[in-house]
């Protein structure tokens, strides 16, 4: 059974907000030659709960309780034995940048032991059958469990820390009908100490989508970066074990994802997130 607390983390709360700074986009990489940065689609300091979805998974492994607490600037997700993707209720379309500041934080929760662990984004994403199903929590989709992500379209990218030192970028949908399809699976900077979460670190993540450019930047590093043209890898699990190959990334093949919602996702942690601001992005 899911259990989940919302209380006023009133210690941890002053400690975040007091050094939050001002997060815009940066532009590097073929996002130089690809767009200018144009107005502010949104921004938040999480005193509204009312515009988020959470989706959490069934709580098998320990009696510890999730506890979440949105406001003050923050929004803190205190996740000891769940999968869980805090979803924005707001759709974005066009080529947009995602900009927000997370921490795993190093106080603990009634003594817990929990690790800081992987910090992972879900963006420009949809259901390929109901557009706006990805906010609609069912048995078998969307309900906290990573594999029930498998079927959407749209983009993935992760930070590795703790137990979990995978920092990858996937472009969605992984299955059709339940089946392990061919994807772009970038894993090369898997274990880059450069790219590791540290505890009670502020990390400033950068996500874009610019028609069929698309780039994850972490503290004004660029850590993965696809254009039309690049050489990529694709995955596939036809005996159930993970085969990349190589593969062109080219716009018949891998058609840009020009709209849908953004997430948050963490599995059995703690992660805080202040200074979210999302920017229409101007083609050249």
């Amino acid at each position: 059974m899911k259990k989940l607390s919302w209380i006023f983390l009133g210690a941890l709360a002053a400690i975040s907000a007091g050094c939050a700074t001002t997060t815009k986009p940066i532009v590097m990489g073929a996002g130089v030659e690809t767009f200018t940065v144009g107005e502010k689609l949104y921004s938040t300091d999480f005193s509204d709960p009312e515009n988020w979805v959470l989706q959490m998974s069934e709580n098998t492994e320990s009696d510890a309780e999730a506890i979440v607490e949105m406001g003050d600037g923050m929004m803190d997700l205190f996740m000891p034995a769940m999968g869980c993707t805090a979803w924005l209720k707001q759709k974005f379309v066009g080529p947009i940048a995602i900009v927000y500041q997370a921490r795993c934080p190093l106080e603990t929760i009634d003594g817990s032991d929990i690790v800081a662990t992987d910090m992972n984004n879900f963006w420009h994403c949809s259901d390929p059958r109901n557009f706006d199903a990805v906010l609609e929590e069912t048995e078998t989709h969307y309900n906290g469990d990573f594999v029930s992500y498998h079927e959407m379209d749209g983009y993935y990218a992760s930070t590795g820390g703790g137990y979990n030192t995978t920092t990858r970028f996937r472009r969605y949908p992984r299955w059709i009908d339940g089946k392990d399809i061919p994807h772009i699976a970038l894993n090369d900077q898997d274990n880059n100490p450069e790219h590791l979460l540290v505890p009670g670190k502020w990390h400033t993540i950068q996500l874009v989508a610019c028609d069929g450019l698309v780039q994850y930047i972490q503290d004004g590093k660029l850590v993965y970066e696809i254009k039309y043209g690049d050489k990529i890898m694709s995955e596939d699990r036809p005996d159930g074990k993970p085969v990349q190959n190589e593969a062109v990334y080219t716009r018949e093949a891998y058609p840009p994802f020009t709209e849908g919602y953004f997430g948050f996702r963490l599995v059995r942690t703690h992660h805080q997130y202040r200074n979210l601001s999302v920017y229409q992005l101007e083609p050249r």
